[in-house]
Formats: structure tokens, C-alpha cells, sequence
């Protein structure tokens, strides 16, 4: 009986090891960030001090072939009293193969090319906490969706290419074996298609396109289907680095939309960022970000929405301190509405 129960605990023994050799690792991951945000100018409310809240697990593994698999999915609370409820958002499994990779995400995997000028040593300045209400291509992390990527080295000049589909316009998280979606009453399928090129050494071009069925409603088209497209090139040289993007966003008219003097037919944005690395602890940035709106009449007055920042990163062994002060003018397109940002931040590597 002793030989038998020792046969047997060896046997669990070794399936243990055998399959733990094929499982995935599991990583946990965060920020330690503080920051004091102030504004001034058309907008009201007290200054806020916020601290990061916002954990994210990744599990990895490899399978008998070769193949290697990755799953990530964030923990991220509401803003709401004593913290809100724990959310968890931003997920994705990935497989890469040597044929390429291949996506299924909920609220994650964007492919858009519109932020990829960004040279600023803090942050993106219109993707702070503050909404100023710029008008950005559509991007489909929105939605969950599937993607496609072709295999880094296949194509020359670096030239990597990326597809995402998402099925539903309805933008709420499920979890697996999910079914009978209602359909959204403004948005249908998203196709979103993404080229990345590094076409010589310090130069980074890429560039995103992404088209949206109208809703479905049987008898209904949409006047102006959602379409959206963004080109970005980032060089650096050096010290410095310059990036240059352009975007142009057609929003959905709905069927019967007439042409009044508030209906945008599109916006035109261009932007330019500039960053400089004084010393291995210093670094400057300045960028400068306007957004044109074109109306369906042609005799409607149009205010351009004009963001201008100017920020400061300095590194202290682990820690880093950042400022951003950001002038953002017609906010909303709105004549002026005028909003100053400032944010001091403090955040520790680990």
C-alpha cells in the first residue's frame, strides 16, 4: 500500500512539474505617481491632488510549437467616493506566431497614429485629466475587437502592418462566451487599419485609418459615415527630437441630418512637438496643437481650438519629477474659452 501511494504522490509530482514547465508566468504591474493639478481661466472647480490606483496583470506562457501567448487586464477603480468599485478594463490575449500576431481586446490594442508625434517630457497634452474637448480620430481600443499584425523584418524599411475589426459599436466590457449584443443606435462594425515604418535609423513614420458603419436601423443610412485618418513622423537626432502629425476627422451624420450652422463635416488637426534632453536628468519639451472645425455651412463661423504646452521632466535616482503647463485656447470650440493646466507630478520607478 506504501509503494502504491508513493507511486501515485510521484506521479502528481512529476505532472506538476511537467505542466508547470508549459504555464504561464504571471507578472503584476503599476505606478507610483502623485500629482497636484491646477486650472484657471473659464473653467471652475478646485485644484486636485490625485494618486495612481490602477494595477495591471499580465500572464505569459509558450506553447510545445513555439508559439508564445500573452494575456494582460488592468484593475482600475472608479473616481468616485472612498474610490468607487474595482473595475477590471483594458483586456487582451495575444498570440505571435511566425506568421504574425493575433488580437482579441476589450477596451485595449489601439491603432491610431494621431498621438505618435508626442515628444513631450511629460505627457501627451491632450491626454491629461483635463477634457478640452478636441475633436481625435476614432481609435478602435474603444470597442472590443480583433486584430491582425504582420511579422516584425518581413517587409523593408521596417514596415509593419496592422488590422482591427470590432463587430458592434457597443463599447461595455463582457467576459468570455458572451452573446445577443444589442446593437448600438448610432455605430456598427469599426475597421481600423495601422502601417508602422522605420525607413531610416532615428526616423519613425506611422500612419492609421479607420471607417465605422452606420447603425443598424433596417430602412436608415447615415448622410456621413464615421472615417478618420492620422499620419505622425518622429525623428531624433541627438539631443533633440522633433514630431510632426496630421489628422483629419469626418464624424457620422445621421441619416436625415440637416446642413445647420452647428453640423461639423470635419475637422483638420495639426500638431508639433519638440523635445531636448539637456543631461542624463533634464529634459524639456514644447507642442503646439491646433484643431479646425469645417461646418456644412459654408457661412458659419468656425473657431479653432489651439493647445500649447511647455513641460519639464527632471530624474533623481528612482524618482522623477515632471511639470506641464498647458495654455489651452476655445476650448470645446468655443470662442473664448480660455483654460491654463498646470501639473505637478512625482512619480517613483520600481
Amino acid at each position: 500500500m506504501k509503494n502504491i501511494t508513493k507511486i501515485v504522490v510521484s506521479l502528481i509530482v512529476s505532472l506538476a512539474i511537467s505542466t508547470s514547465a508549459f504555464a504561464g508566468a504571471l507578472t503584476v504591474t503599476g505606478s507610483a505617481k502623485a500629482t497636484y493639478n491646477t486650472l484657471s481661466g473659464t473653467a471652475n472647480g478646485d485644484n486636485g491632488i490625485g494618486v495612481s490606483n490602477e494595477l495591471g496583470f499580465g500572464a505569459s506562457g509558450e506553447l510545445d510549437n513555439g508559439w508564445t501567448w500573452n494575456y494582460a487586464m488592468a484593475l482600475d477603480p472608479d473616481e468616485t467616493a472612498a474610490g468607487g468599485s474595482a473595475l477590471n478594463d483594458d483586456a487582451k490575449l495575444t498570440l505571435a506566431t511566425p506568421y504574425g500576431s493575433f488580437a482579441v481586446c476589450a477596451s485595449d490594442c489601439g491603432l491610431s497614429a494621431a498621438g505618435d508625434f508626442n515628444a513631450n517630457a511629460y505627457a501627451w497634452i491632450t491626454d491629461t485629466g483635463y477634457a478640452e474637448g478636441k475633436a481625435e480620430p476614432v481609435n478602435i481600443s474603444t470597442y472590443s475587437n480583433v486584430q491582425y499584425h504582420t511579422p516584425a523584418g518581413l517587409l523593408p524599411f521596417g514596415i509593419v502592418g496592422k488590422i482591427g475589426y470590432a463587430t458592434s459599436g457597443d463599447t461595455s466590457l463582457y467576459s468570455s462566451n458572451r452573446n445577443n449584443i444589442t446593437p448600438s443606435s448610432t455605430v456598427g462594425a469599426t475597421t481600423m487599419y495601422r502601417i508602422e515604418a522605420a525607413p531610416i535609423d532615428g526616423l519613425a513614420v506611422t500612419a492609421s485609418y479607420a471607417e465605422q458603419d452606420g447603425a443598424e436601423v433596417v430602412g436608415l443610412s447615415d448622410e456621413q459615415k464615421s472615417e478618420s485618418g492620422a499620419v505622425s513622423a518622429k525623428y531624433s537626432a541627438g539631443s533633440f527630437t522633433v514630431g510632426l502629425g496630421r489628422s483629419l476627422v469626418a464624424p457620422r451624420a445621421a441619416d436625415g441630418t440637416a446642413a445647420g450652422a452647428t453640423t461639423v463635416e470635419y475637422y483638420t488637426n495639426n500638431n508639433i512637438s519638440v523635445g531636448f534632453v539637456v543631461n542624463d536628468s533634464l529634459s524639456v519639451s514644447f507642442s503646439n496643437e491646433t484643431s479646425e472645425p469645417s461646418y456644412q455651412t459654408s457661412t458659419t463661423v468656425g473657431y479653432d481650438q489651439d493647445s500649447t504646452s511647455i513641460q519639464a521632466a527632471y530624474t533623481m535616482g528612482g524618482m522623477t519629477i515632471a511639470l506641464a503647463r498647458t495654455d489651452y485656447e476655445n476650448v470645446g470650440y468655443v470662442n473664448n474659452a480660455d483654460v491654463t493646466e498646470t501639473i505637478l507630478s512625482v512619480s517613483m520607478a520600481f
